[in-house]
């Protein structure tokens, strides 16, 4: 087996495969969002005819609000030849999670993070990227269409704030 930092080669019967590898962090209690993590690379290996390499992933659990676990977390993964982080992460530690992923200009991919997020003070591109979109404007634009002046708007988590 012949390694590089970001592609992995594996010889099987005389054909080379691809091998790309990812690493993913995430939150304590996240099973939800870590399931369809394992089950979207399980669909991409699975998929042998229209896929051009195979992913290995690499999962850490912990809890991110602990700045330091996640900050020794983040240069294991730096070192070990990362181009991008996906994962899961408290509002905590959205905050260093993107400034990593800004000063080091690697994608940050994730589910959830704050409406608020303060922009590089570099002058660069925002690396972190959200894959679900902001729905508060879909509940003002639901408020203002219907003509409501009074609204009960009920939350169970930070996703609701």
């Amino acid at each position: 087996m012949k390694s590089g930092n970001k592609i992995r080669y594996k010889s099987t019967r005389g054909v080379n495969k691809v091998y790309r590898v990812v690493r993913a962090i995430f939150e304590q209690g996240t099973d939800e969002i870590q399931s369809a993590f394992k089950f979207a690379m399980l669909n991409h290996n699975l998929n042998v005819t229209a896929r051009r390499f195979e992913l290995q992933a690499y999962v850490d659990v912990i809890n991110t609000a602990d700045a330091f676990k996640l900050s020794r977390l983040i240069c294991n993964q730096f070192s070990r030849g990362v181009f991008a982080m996906l994962g899961a992460v408290s509002p905590d530690s959205f905050d260093t999670l993107h400034s990593y992923s800004n000063t080091f200009q690697m994608p940050f991919v994730t589910p959830w993070f704050p409406e608020k997020v303060l922009t590089p003070s570099s002058g660069f591109l925002d690396f972190a990227i959200r894959m679900r979109p902001d729905y508060y404007q879909a509940i003002i634009d639901t408020v203002r269409y219907y003509g409501w002046d009074r609204i009960i708007y009920m939350y169970d988590s930070h996703d609701g704030m």
